[in-house]
């Protein structure tokens, strides 16, 4: 068992620099030409000015977005692990591991709690959450301004869903350093290896594991925020990088035949032609990885009440299976039928939600829903030409996608879209090697 601490912390110099001075420091800026010549001129014969800082007071940053930074966010991450294996040498060289590993990562970098999110409770003012300050129409409906010059600050962004927000008078605020999310996987992993010995060697691994988490990217910039701050239950999900299951082989064989072999030793004619032959491979299999299912629409009335790359969410249909049909037989479908899609899942697992103010109740991944399986394989052959003592030949082959493999897209998985649930073409996304066959062919000289 292994436990990790993330070790000594500092709040990002760069990122604080670029995001969390910009309120203070002071701005020049000078107008474009609209060409190709800078209105500045040059800026080795005229100096750019150094701008005066910002004074702080209490006013700063209203009506804009800032940027957060609390004393109880910026942990930096620790990872707890542990793993059990079992080792066993084998004949022929060969030697086999069974593990049990487990790794759960604390403190990861999430947009779950963000400050000025909107709480859904009020949802059930339905439109007249787009109701405008600056127009009037707020006013007339009988709600108040949540300060006086709200509908200065914020023009025709002034509405009664901002006016609503924990802190109304800023139109968005953002936390680079939230370490809320958290990550949890478990495998069982098991290796065979065999040393090259009599011509062959190998290594071969499959992993059985499932990984689940509630943040999908290393850095709080680029991960999306939770859909609801207040209900984080859905976020803890399959994640979208899970992969179930994996087989990836790798290994070579010479022939027993040629100089230095079992069989037609010599050098004449038969050595030369039969012997000399080497293959390899590389071989991948990857499982399809989770996805998850969404709608049309924002849930809030704009982005600085919902957080950023929210997306709505349907409700899940619970009397209905959800699986993912077998991508091989749609491929086969597509090809055959003449048909320009497929049914990947059935569309009646999630309904819409009744209006964009109803959030969904459906899970951010499932485990039922997959991408298409990865797979890859690559070989080589290899020819050896003895020519004296001093002097080898060797031609080699490579393919890559050695059967050509067509990997499809994924599905549409936007309930919104009368495609829902649907591959649409055989469009290949390989991301494991070429989307086509590839061969190159090389001969060298060694001497």
């Amino acid at each position: 068992m292994a436990f990790l601490n993330g070790g000594a912390y500092e709040y990002g110099t760069n990122k604080v620099a670029v995001n969390y001075g910009n309120l203070l420091v002071g701005s020049f800026t000078r107008g474009s030409t609209g060409g190709t010549s800078s209105s500045y001129g040059s800026w080795d014969t005229n100096l750019l000015p150094n701008p005066s800082a910002t004074p702080f007071s209490r006013s700063l940053g209203v009506g804009t977005q800032i940027n957060a930074l609390s004393r109880n966010d910026g942990y930096a991450p620790y990872s707890q692990q542990w793993n059990l294996n079992v080792q066993r040498q084998l004949p022929y060289d060969m030697f086999v591991t069974a593990a049990w590993v487990g790794n759960r990562v604390i403190h990861l970098p999430s947009q779950l709690n963000v400050p000025n999110q909107l709480d859904p409770k009020y949802f059930a003012l339905g439109n007249d959450l787009q109701l405008s300050f600056a127009d009037g129409s707020a006013q007339a409906k009988g709600y108040a301004l949540p300060y006086p010059n709200f509908a200065t600050d914020f023009g025709g962004s002034a509405t009664v869903a901002q006016s609503l927000t924990p802190f109304p008078q800023y139109s968005y605020i953002y936390n680079n350093f939230e370490g809320s999310g958290t990550t949890y996987y478990q495998a069982l992993q098991v290796q065979a290896e065999k040393r090259f010995t009599n011509g062959l060697s190998f290594l071969a691994g499959y992993t059985l594991s499932r990984l689940w988490d509630n943040t999908s990217s290393g850095f709080g910039s680029f991960t999306a925020a939770a859909l609801n701050k207040y209900n984080q239950k859905p976020e803890w999900a399959v994640s979208g990088s899970d992969e179930p299951n994996t087989l990836k082989m790798s290994g070579t064989y010479e022939l027993p035949i040629g100089p230095g072999k079992k069989y037609f030793t010599n050098k004449g004619v038969t050595g030369q032609i039969l012997g000399g032959w080497q293959v390899g491979w590389i071989l991948d299999y990857e499982a399809g990885t989770a996805f998850g299912v969404t709608e049309s629409g924002n849930p809030y009335p704009g982005q600085s009440t919902s957080g950023p790359n929210v997306s709505l969410r349907p409700d899940r249909n619970s009397s209905v299976k959800l699986k993912t049909a077998n991508y091989g037989d749609i491929k086969k479908t597509l090809r055959s039928s003449g048909t320009t899609s497929a049914q990947v899942f059935a569309a009646n697992t999630f309904t819409q939600t009744p209006s964009q103010y109803v959030l969904g109740n459906a899970l951010r991944k499932y485990g039922e829903l997959r991408d298409p399986a990865q797979y890859n394989e690559n070989a080589n052959v290899r020819k050896h030409f003895y020519f004296g003592e001093r002097f080898q030949g060797i031609l080699q082959v490579d393919y890559f996608n050695l059967f050509n493999r067509t990997i499809l897209n994924e599905p549409d998985n936007n309930l919104s879209n009368s495609t829902f649930g649907q591959i649409t073409n055989l469009n290949s996304n390989n991301s494991r090697g070429p989307k086509n066959r590839q061969g190159q062919v090389q001969f060298r000289l060694e001497f």
